[in-house]
């Protein structure tokens, strides 16, 4: 046998493998791949059209102490994505939605604490430290990965995904019949 004989199957070995063990489109880790594409097209995009909401009751259904917004950035008429801040006596919400083709695909949630001045026994609202990092991926509305910084949400996970599919949800729904006012 020859060394060309020995080259051949290696190579048609080495095909065999990749292809029976390697990631298909269906995969976890390549769902994941498009995701980080879609989210990096749509943050690089800069001509979108914005509609915000302001009236904090208006979208979550009660006030808070700091006041909340909730921005929607349009291209054409399609919702590609959503800001929500939320401002709490002692806290700050923020949860970025991204959505393809009114789908929700990925959530970036971060949670930041007011400092506690003890000397004035007062928070000090000049002044966060972040709490929370999370990150939320979905296909076909259900989450498929959740990456946190700390263990607080990781218990919740699904809860808290099932939170956020539902207020994208709304949200669609109410920037949009902001958006045919407009």
């Amino acid at each position: 046998m020859t060394l060309r004989y020995y080259i051949s199957l290696t190579f048609v070995a080495l095909i065999t493998l990749t292809s029976t063990y390697g990631q298909n489109k269906d995969g976890k880790s390549y769902t994941l791949v498009e995701i980080r594409n879609l989210y990096q097209q749509i943050n690089s995009y800069k001509n979108y059209r914005i509609i915000t909401i302001d009236d904090v009751e208006e979208f979550t259904g009660h006030v808070t102490d700091n006041g909340g917004s909730l921005t929607g950035y349009y291209k054409g008429d399609s919702l590609k994505k959503v800001i929500e801040w939320v401002g709490l006596s002692n806290r700050v919400i923020q949860n970025e939605y991204y959505f393809d083709q009114n789908k929700l695909f990925f959530v970036y949630s971060t949670e930041s604490r007011y400092r506690f001045n003890d000397s004035t026994e007062s928070f000090d609202y000049s002044k966060l430290d972040k709490t929370f990092n999370g990150r939320y991926y979905f296909s076909n509305g259900k989450l498929i990965d959740a990456i946190f910084t700390g263990k607080k949400h990781e218990s919740t996970k699904q809860e808290d995904a099932s939170d956020l599919l539902t207020s994208s949800a709304d949200y669609l729904k109410k920037l949009n019949a902001k958006l045919k006012l407009n």
